[in-house]
């Protein structure tokens, strides 16, 4: 390869070294380091797999020498015991390097496309160095052109036009690591009749509250009911020179960002909106044959470039007051499988940037696909497989940029059975075939898990349902599955339907707005975990396996279940929220305790605790073995003094490869809650819960004490602090005023080292 760019390019020494046992990251490196001067640039899952290692050709020698001396090559050679570890080194093969967009249309001869080449994230120096150099190697080629880039401290990414020629010569370089097609978001919006509004009452936003931004195709600013709540509109593209949605997805979202569900506001014949409303605009619309408009983008630019100068231009203004970002769009090429051990560039963008701004919550859609593009016209394959296809088809996992982990990835399930009637004097209900039931998963959804197992999606809502039946041999499909949104084209019609996460997700960006108005000075930290406690899980019928398996379903596709703005910002007699927010050490354990009065144990009827833990840990796209820089965990206690919990806790091992980090004196005491520490600790979103439906024997007793542990996974500083908030939620159903009795509680922080 130097041979070949000679003078032009310096190529890098990037291979993948195959481990076949699961090793100490930090031991691993420094010997990768102290044998071969070797930099780790990815890492594998549970760290057995494909390492990939970058070098320069000196140092790669001296690694091969030490290798043969190993092997044996070498008479009386010196043993390196970590070369056990190493199966092979090898170069990053071809076709792992093509994107699956790239591999259904791939490039043919005479063909000259805008592609995304990611490029390995080296030194700053090395890599704009490279970069450099490869514009200067087709310097007055017009078959290659670099048209944008972005790199970030975990990822690096060039919007490249190329002919299949020089696409070739790219592929080739040790330097690359993936090359795809761009993404180009698709939406199939329907319109309805349109609704007489002239008798609502509509309101703007009150002077003081936050806003919410919405990134996508733009909104209609003079629909008049949008035009009250309009607080600021860019355009970050350049296909279009206006900012107007002539694709009607961001006024639809936009519209249930501020309202909420928009039938229940035309029942209620009023449109009061929760937030000021700010719009980025990074897709335009294209002319269809049909007449309607598709969306896309700017394909000289990197969708992940429009995105950080919309966010950071927004944010930025604090005028602004801008506590909630939505994103409903997704790259349904871009799956997130259960084996993979790269984050995606797009979400790990959003992670960096949520870190930035730790006032702000992300909420991401986790996708859609729709059965028949599985199944064809086969209605009985989509009936039968239902709900199992979501969680045992790989095709149905989340999507590009819902594997965020500091974004809120939100689902969708259905709502109540209607039925448009298409025919006249006909029962159409017993004609069609809705494929979920009331507050089952949609059909169309995504599931998780996400990075590392963590919880994904952690939220759903109601974004619509798929009501068919077989006609002719083809399947045929009734609008009333699908739900009310804003129309795009007001002049014709206000109101227009459509199903989607993409309409899940911003209801919850809705509550968000309106838990940001009631504390506008509220971390993220606190939002998210206020939003966490007030969600409850709801029961799906129909998933395969036994309890467990069909409860590892349910967290797949629904998470921590729907949210509700009343049990977010509000206590009730029966219901009360205790919460802490600081920051805790590397390494470190803090406990806090909490008296309870008798009666919530005493009092027969079903009860409820419930913990949440949300923090903003950094993370790094390239480390498969932990995408987060540290992890918090929690564990609760009762019937046992809180000095014994901080004694037992002062020993408990925190290093990497322990699991079990309950004292065994202590197991006796410990409230199992629901999802168990395995699942909750792979997130930075972690909820658990602990059901009482039947008085038992052994029935806990105050004091409860919760305990969170910090595990330092890849962080250098030793003196970095995590911020967090956790919170205890207790819930009775009888008429058990713990409000007044606790009220005045608070957590007690119990020191321990």
């Amino acid at each position: 390869m130097k041979t070949k760019y000679s003078g032009r390019l310096d190529p890098h020494l990037i291979y993948r070294i195959k481990v076949n046992q699961s090793v100490d990251y930090a031991q691993f490196e420094k010997s990768l380091n102290s044998l071969g001067g070797l930099t780790v640039l990815s890492v594998a899952e549970d760290k057995k797999g494909y390492w990939v290692v970058f070098s320069n050709d000196s140092e790669f020698q001296t690694l091969n020498d030490k290798l043969a001396q190993y092997s044996g090559v070498v008479p009386n050679g010196h043993k390196y015991d970590f070369f056990n570890a190493i199966d092979a080194i090898e170069d990053v093969p071809r076709e792992e390097k093509i994107g699956e967009l790239l591999q259904k249309h791939p490039l043919t001869v005479g063909d000259s496309s805008y592609l995304n080449v990611e490029l390995w994230r080296i030194d700053d120096d090395q890599l704009y160095s490279f970069i450099d150099q490869l514009k200067s190697q087709y310097r007055g080629n017009n078959q290659f052109r670099i048209s944008d880039q972005l790199v970030t401290r975990s990822f690096v990414l060039l919007r490249v036009k190329v002919n299949a020629e020089i696409f070739e010569e790219l592929l080739a370089l040790k330097e690359v690591a993936r090359i795809d097609r761009p993404f180009i978001p698709t939406f199939s919006p329907t319109s309805f009749n349109s609704i007489d509004i002239s008798e609502f009452e509509i309101a703007p936003p009150a002077d003081e509250a936050t806003g919410v931004l919405v990134i996508d195709s733009g909104i209609v600013s003079n629909h008049p009911l949008l035009e009250h709540a309009v607080g600021g509109e860019e355009n970050f593209q350049e296909g279009e020179s206006e900012s107007q949605d002539l694709v009607g997805h961001g006024s639809r979202v936009a519209g249930n960002a501020i309202y909420g569900e928009i039938e229940d506001c035309i029942e209620r014949r009023e449109f009061f909106p929760s937030n000021w409303l700010f719009s980025a605009k990074v897709m335009y619309g294209v002319e269809n044959l049909h007449g309607g408009f598709d969306s896309t983008y700017d394909e000289e630019r990197l969708l992940e470039r429009q995105l950080m100068d919309a966010i950071t231009s927004f944010l930025d203004n604090e005028a602004y007051r801008i506590k909630v970002v939505n994103l409903s769009f997704g790259n349904k090429e871009e799956v997130f499988k259960s084996h993979s051990s790269r984050q995606f560039p797009l979400a790990a963008l959003i992670d960096e940037l949520a870190v930035y701004y730790p006032h702000v919550v992300f909420v991401v859609s986790t996708g859609n696909l729709d059965p028949r593009e599985i199944y064809g016209q086969e209605l009985s394959d989509i009936l039968e497989e239902f709900p199992n296809y979501l969680v045992e088809n790989d095709a149905f996992r989340i999507i590009n940029p819902a594997s965020s982990a500091l974004s809120i990835s939100v689902g969708s399930i259905a709502p109540s059975h209607r039925y448009m009637n298409v025919g006249m004097d006909r029962t159409e209900e017993e004609l069609w075939s809705p494929v979920a039931q009331e507050n089952a998963p949609s059909p169309f959804t995504r599931s998780g898990f996400g990075m590392n197992g963590m919880m994904k999606p952690e939220l759903v809502h109601y974004g619509g349902n798929l009501v068919l039946r077989e006609q002719y041999g083809r399947i045929v499909e009734n609008v009333g599955g699908k739900m009310i949104h804003l129309s795009n084209d007001p002049t014709e019609r206000l109101f227009a339907f459509d199903y989607g996460t993409s309409f899940s997700a911003p209801k919850v960006t809705h509550i968000l707005g309106q838990i940001a108005n009631r504390y506008p000075t509220a971390s993220a930290n606190l939002m998210k975990n206020l939003l966490l406690q007030s969600a409850q899980a709801i029961k799906t019928d129909g998933f395969n396996g036994n309890e467990t398996q069909q409860l590892k379903s349910i967290w797949q596709t629904q998470g921590y279940g729907v949210p509700d703005i009343n049990r977010a910002i509000h206590s009730f007699e029966n219901r009360v929220l205790l919460f802490h927010e600081g920051d805790i050490g590397l390494k470190q354990v803090q406990a806090f305790s909490v008296g309870l009065p008798s009666s919530f144990f005493e009092t027969k009827g079903y009860k409820k605790i419930s913990v949440a833990l949300t923090f903003n840990p950094p993370t790094r796209a390239t480390r498969g073995d932990s995408y987060l820089g540290n992890r918090l965990e929690f564990k609760l206690f009762h019937s046992v003094e809180p000095g014994l919990v901080v004694d037992k806790f002062a020993t408990v091992d925190l290093t990497d490869g322990n699991d079990e980090r309950t004292p065994p004196e202590l197991k006796n005491n410990e409230i199992e809650l629901i999802p168990g520490t395995n699942i909750r600790k792979s997130g930075c979103h972690q909820k658990g819960s602990k059901e009482y439906k039947r008085e038992t024997k052994n029935m806990p007793r105050t004091p409860i004490t919760l305990v969170v542990m910090n595990l330092n996974k890849w962080i250098r500083d030793e003196n970095y602090r995590q911020s967090y908030c956790v919170s205890v939620m207790l819930e009775h159903a009888e008429e058990v005023n713990l409000y007044e009795s606790i009220r005045t509680e608070v957590m007690q922080r119990v020191r321990i080292r």
